[in-house]
């Protein structure tokens, strides 16, 4: 008998270079062989039965174990390769099969991931008899050198060896039957759901996996089915529940032509499939969501690797196109997403259950401020994560209240914008008592944020004033202001959230211009060329018309003192140092519009120093002698020299950590921060 030869001789190769196999399908050319065979079986009356032959290439090592997979070899009882189908062997793009989702590329992906094919094929040639067909399908496959040749007594069937696995493709590949298995039933999902499916087996050495067993078990037990339709176009979704151990991750599988193409992981768009589930009966297992339909089987590629409809992330597929379908892969994935919420409503109610009960326990004792997002919990716990650290939770939890913030902001310039449009006054006063209300809440989130923020701040003073591991050796004084005010910064370059002036006075936030730590000739508004260096000066200036000098109206000094030094005397001591700085600055001066200097700083304006010390014995005489007057909680002293016209503080470390305390005692008790 003589089959048709056909263009493989002057094209196979630049078919094979243009065929698309991705490194993460490795098995995608075993799969098409295995489904030659499933059509083969189709052609030919009674049970259909196909084995695949794993066999490993045993490495060199001294254990003698198998190192990676060398070749398959797929039998099957099918019709084998008779003239018809030879003839399409041998044309490329061959539509023989196109109504059984056939694209005619399947033996180009072989020598993308094998050096060659041996095939050997028995079948029925009429009055011919039984014939054999034998040969090596590579680079230089020749049809015409393809002969035929008796074979009576010989079963009917196919054997492809697909010899010679290559990389990058090799090494994707498990040496575990039970997961070549898994991937299987994935693959040929819905064949195997079809009551005439053929018996499939894989098989390595002595090792035997039924495919279909598989199947059965881990599969159809728990399939469950719903349809929708999308613009006229119908689809199919199955529901699975895989109990077998290896299976780790809730899948969405698209597929075409009965055959998985794209696989989405489903904790991508449910954050509760993060990991395995609990199922009613207290067993684990994952989901996997199968997809169908006309539609995908009209838009997949040839090497059923993918779709040519918009996958949400190509922005110029996005764009309006006669060349783009009318439909994205997001409509469909949206309407399988719900099918999975409903399949799974009982399980993912559990998860939520429990997971409300984590964020009840994180908020009361670690994040008081998301308090406002417990009531409206039901609109975003799905979002939230099952599992984790309170990191994650934090995260969570910040994300969706700053959602909150910016849909809140949104509806209060639309309430803006529509409120002279609106004829019915009741509508807009009850609109917009609610945005105030709600808006309210997000008020008292933040402030619940920023009291737990002073709590911690607190603690950290307080750890800071101690001595290093009781050894009696107190830290420097820049520990402490760092935390109040950091060093070597302004008010230019320093976040209201980076500083803590409330542990010395509130007052303090008031000022325009702070700077720490910084030379008074660094600093252009005093116009000074002192090179001392105050632990922290604020002050406010008169901003007048035109580009003239700014004058102070307002000044505050803060020097901080190592915490018990004791080493003062009558000329060296903070008090006199805070002194020397404000006549510093007071010999400061400007030029006018008329060229003719003037002081920047007035000596009568409001002017008042603090130092922040240990009241250790001999500061104590020192203060005294200049006629301070003791307060009343004998943790410090305050004056006011007329030489110098300035009102002073100083203040005992542990009074400033305990007055601060008594200040804010009240809000942390209504947090529960206490």
């Amino acid at each position: 008998m003589k089959h048709k030869s056909s263009m493989f001789r002057a094209s196979l190769s630049g078919q094979i270079r243009q065929t698309k196999l991705p490194k993460w399908k490795p098995l995608l050319p075993v799969f098409e062989a295995v489904m030659n065979a499933f059509q083969s079986i189709q052609e030919r009356p009674g049970e259909g039965s196909i084995i695949i032959n794993v066999v490993e290439a045993i490495s060199l090592r001294l254990d003698g174990t198998a190192d990676r997979i060398q070749r398959f070899v797929i039998y099957d009882n099918g019709v084998g390769f008779t003239d018809e189908n030879m003839d399409s062997f041998n044309t490329a793009y061959s539509e023989y099969k196109f109504m059984r989702g056939g694209k005619g590329v399947g033996r180009f992906l072989w020598l993308k991931a094998f050096a060659s094919v041996e095939i050997d094929s028995v079948f029925h040639a009429g009055d011919d008899g039984l014939l054999r067909r034998r040969f090596t399908f590579d680079t230089a496959y020749d049809p015409d050198n393809v002969k035929d040749e008796p074979a009576e007594g010989a079963p009917v069937g196919t054997a492809i060896t697909l010899e010679g696995f290559q990389e990058p493709f090799k090494s994707e590949v498990p040496l575990d039957l039970e997961l070549i298995a898994l991937r299987m039933c994935e693959h040929f999902i819905l064949l195997l759901m079809q009551p005439n499916c053929p018996k499939i087996e894989l098989r390595s050495g002595k090792e035997r996996v039924s495919v279909n067993a598989v199947f059965e078990s881990g599969f159809r037990k728990s399939a469950t089915r719903s349809t929708f339709t999308i613009r006229d176009h119908d689809f199919e979704v199955h529901g699975f529940r895989l109990k077998v151990p290896r299976s780790f991750r809730h899948r969405l599988i698209y597929c075409a032509d009965e055959r998985a193409v794209l696989s989405e992981n489903l904790d991508d768009h449910i954050p509760n499939l993060s990991g395995r589930l609990i199922d009613e009966a207290g067993e684990s297992f994952v989901y996997l969501a199968v997809v169908t339909g006309g539609f995908l089987n009209a838009h997949v590629n040839q090497e059923r690797t993918a779709f040519d409809i918009d996958d949400d992330t190509d922005a110029e597929a996005s764009q309006e196109s006669l060349f783009v379908p009318d439909m994205k892969r997001a409509e469909i994935r949206k309407e399988c997403i719900d099918f999975v919420r409903s399949d799974l409503s009982g399980v993912l109610a559990d998860i939520n259950t429990t997971k409300l009960e984590r964020i009840r326990s994180y908020v009361a004792s670690d994040a008081p401020h998301y308090r406002v997002l417990l009531k409206r919990a039901d609109e975003f716990i799905d979002r939230i994560p099952p599992s984790g650290t309170k990191n994650d939770l934090e995260i969570a939890l910040h994300r969706e209240l700053h959602q909150r913030e910016v849909e809140l902001k949104k509806e209060g310039n639309r309430i803006i914008v529509e409120a002279a449009k609106l004829d019915d006054y009741e509508a807009y006063r009850d609109r917009l008592a609610n945005f105030l209300e709600n808006n309210n809440e997000l008020g008292v989130a933040a402030l619940a944020q920023y009291v737990a923020h002073r709590k911690i701040i607190l603690e950290l003073f307080e750890k800071a004033l101690g001595s290093t591991g009781g050894t009696g050796k107190y830290p420097l004084e820049r520990i402490l202001h760092q935390i109040i005010f950091p060093m070597r910064s302004s008010t230019d370059d320093t976040l209201y959230s980076q500083q803590n002036l409330w542990l010395l006075d509130e007052r303090l936030n008031s000022f325009g211009v702070i700077h720490s730590d910084r030379q008074l000739r660094s600093i252009d508004d005093l116009e000074s060329d002192s090179q001392m260096r105050p632990d922290l000066i604020a002050f406010d200036q008169e901003y007048l018309l035109g580009d003239g000098p700014q004058p102070l109206t307002s000044l505050t000094v803060v020097e901080f003192k190592r915490p018990m030094r004791d080493d003062y005397d009558r000329e060296e001591n903070p008090l006199t140092q805070v002194f020397e700085i404000i006549d510093k600055v007071r010999s400061g001066t400007q030029l006018d519009a008329n060229r003719r200097p003037i002081a920047v700083a007035s000596p009568d304006i409001p002017t008042t120093c603090y130092v922040v010390c240990d009241l250790t014995p001999k500061l104590k005489k020192i203060l005294k002698d200049r006629d301070a007057t003791v307060m009343p909680d004998g943790q410090g002293f305050y004056g006011y020299s007329r030489n110098y016209k300035a009102y002073y503080e100083v203040l005992d470390y542990g009074k400033v950590l305990r007055d601060a305390q008594r200040r804010n005692v009240a809000l942390f008790d209504k947090l529960k921060l206490i």
